[in-house]
Formats: C-alpha cells, structure tokens, sequence
C-alpha cells in the first residue's frame, strides 16, 4: 500500500506521515493530492472486489461485509467452511494434516460396525432394502473412516452400479456380498453386491468395478441366492442372517465315524457359525439312534442328541449353534442301537459373517 510520503513534494515528515506543520517552525502541512486518495479508493475497492460483491453507491457497508466473507469469526467454529460444502471440508482437514483415520484415534471404529442394521427378505426377490442407524465405512484397512448415519439404501441384482451388482450378473443359486459404499465428496451412499459365491469377501470393497466417486466402503451382509438368482426369503439383524430350514443332507446311511460334511449348499464362505439342527425323519426296529454334529473331526463345539424307534412320536430338531473351524465345512457321525433303519435330515436355519 502507497503511503503519503511515497508520492513525491506532498510534505510528509520523515517517517512518510502526516504532518500539520508548524507556521513558527517554518514547517509546511502536508499536501494532500488526489494521487493519495485514489490509492486510498483502490485499496478499498479491492477489498469489496475480493469478497466476491459488486460495487454498490448506496451501501455503506460493503468492506465490512466483504471482511465476514475473506475471514473465518470464531464465534462461528468454523460453520463458513461447512457451508461451503465437502470438497471444502475434506481440504481443510487435510490441510489441518487431519485426512486420514490416523490421526483422528478419537473418530475411529472397526470397519463395518453398525448400529440396529436390519434387512428383510419376505419373499423370494432381486430387491432388498437395507438399513441402519449408524454404520462405518472405510477406504481401505487403516484408511480414512467415515460414519454414516440413518443409513436406508435399496438394491437391485438385475441392474449394474451403485445400487446394483458390481458387473455381471447375479449368481444363480449362489451367494452375494452386500457393501456399503460412500462418496466423500458428495456424500452420496449406496449399496453394491458382488458375486462371492466362491471366495471369501473381503470387509472392504476389493474390486475393479467401484462406481465412480465412491472412495469407501464396508462389508455388511453375504446372502444366499436361489434358482432365478432371487435373494432368498430371511431376515437380518447386525450380521446374523436367518433362513427357512435348509435342509443340507438326507440320508439313512451315516457313518459311525466323525465325517466331514460339505455345507457349501447353505452357507457362504464368510460365514463363522451356523444356526443348525438334525432330525430322525423316520427310524423302525429296536432301540435308538444318536447323533454328534460338531465343528471339527476331535468334535469341539459338539451337539449331541438322539431319538427313540420304540416311540411312535418322532421328536422334533433341536436347534444348536455351531462354530465353523473349516470353511463350509462341519462334521458330524451317528451311533445305532438296535435301529433297523432311520432317515437323518440336517438343516442349516442361519449363519453369521
């Protein structure tokens, strides 16, 4: 900014100030030229210019609201940055050396913890609806978190994109992983499925057909499909998904011996325990017979039980939890006393990812 002394034969004393002079002292005011006060009026007109206003004669008030416009107020707490939408958030914390999840410790949760997460399948369907009140999403492991709340997206397995599946089409009698997936900078949400009937699903979106913009994601269901590639009918609470009774195995001829059985049918390869049950749908002669389902071949997590050939009434399944050890995989033997001959049936109701 120009000072009165940098214009020449204005008089200013030696500091480039003002003076009144003094007559007795033989020292002369200062001149003030029209060169100064056009200095003065550009300096002032730029402030206005730079606060994004137009010049307006009958408002007196222009620099000061151009100054509220340049210059965050503290009584604010910052809510200018916030009006000026995500892009300007997300460059001011990273500016602040706060983009990232490391140095928020306080923010910070386990990807894919949600609150009150529900989805309901009435009906064999390729749309579903989930929802829940809190859910966090993540770029990758150890990447940047976001929290989403009220979170209500549908999905549709007959279209591609968000919303839809990820590319292709869906499995038929497979399994789909359901993700979560945010945009930043939009703040746009939506769900994605993707084909997994024959991996594991990672917890974070892994693939190559993300929608554009969405930058994180999380893992919130894995569910099974039917015939016409239908979500089947069940419920979801958090990550525990029950079913309709599927019955995985029928047959009258059991070892005797703890058997690996295959529960590839039923359950997806996330799953880490199964809701399950066995039933004697028929069994004739003398006696009882028994059974063991467990989750390995030294039979930890063992559920025992059996049924009676004398009896005319054939007892129903008792339900168990069963940890699976093995990928879709569990184990299970029989034992016979006096049977002649029987029809075991093991279902699976449920599982948890």
């Amino acid at each position: 900014m120009q000072k009165i002394g940098d214009i020449p034969n204005t008089r200013a004393d030696n500091n480039g100030e003002f003076t009144d002079g003094n007559v007795a002292a033989g020292v002369p005011p200062t001149i003030l030229p029209a060169e100064w006060f056009n200095t003065l009026q550009r300096e002032l007109i730029k402030v206005v210019q730079e606060g994004g206003l137009t010049l307006d004669p009958n408002d007196d008030t222009q620099i000061l609201a151009a100054l509220n416009k340049l210059f965050l107020q503290s009584g604010n707490n910052l809510s200018e940055i916030k009006a000026a939408g995500p892009t300007a958030v997300a460059a001011a914390l990273a500016n602040l050396g706060l983009g990232d999840a490391a140095h928020l410790p306080q923010l910070t949760g386990v990807v894919g913890t949600s609150r009150n997460a529900r989805m309901s399948v009435t009906a064999a369907s390729a749309t579903a609806t989930f929802t829940a009140d809190e859910l966090i999403v993540q770029t990758a492991l150890g990447g940047c978190q976001y929290k989403l709340s009220s979170f209500n997206k549908s999905v549709n397995l007959a279209i591609t994109g968000a919303g839809g599946m990820d590319t292709g089409t869906v499995p038929v009698a497979g399994f789909v992983a359901l993700y979560a997936i945010y945009n930043p900078t939009t703040q746009a949400s939506a769900l994605l499925a993707v084909n997994v009937t024959l991996i594991t699903a990672p917890e974070i979106y892994g693939g190559a057909n993300m929608p554009a913009g969405y930058t994180a994601s999380a893992l919130v269901s894995v569910w099974a499909t039917n015939g016409s590639g239908q979500f089947i009918p069940g419920f979801l609470t958090g990550r525990n998904l029950i079913f309709m009774a599927n019955a995985v195995i029928t047959s009258s001829s059991i070892p005797a011996t703890i058997t690996a059985l295959s529960l590839a049918t039923a359950i997806p390869l996330n799953a880490v325990d199964v809701r399950a049950s066995v039933r004697f749908t028929s069994i004739t002669g003398t006696g009882a017979a028994g059974y063991v389902v467990a989750s390995d071949a030294q039979e930890i997590c063992r559920s025992a039980s059996g049924a009676y050939a004398s009896s005319s009434v054939i007892p129903e399944a008792t339900p168990f939890s069963l940890g699976i050890i093995t990928k879709q995989m569990c184990y299970h033997r029989i034992s016979l006393s006096g049977v002649t001959g029987y029809t075991y049936v093991l279902y699976i109701t449920g599982y948890s990812i």
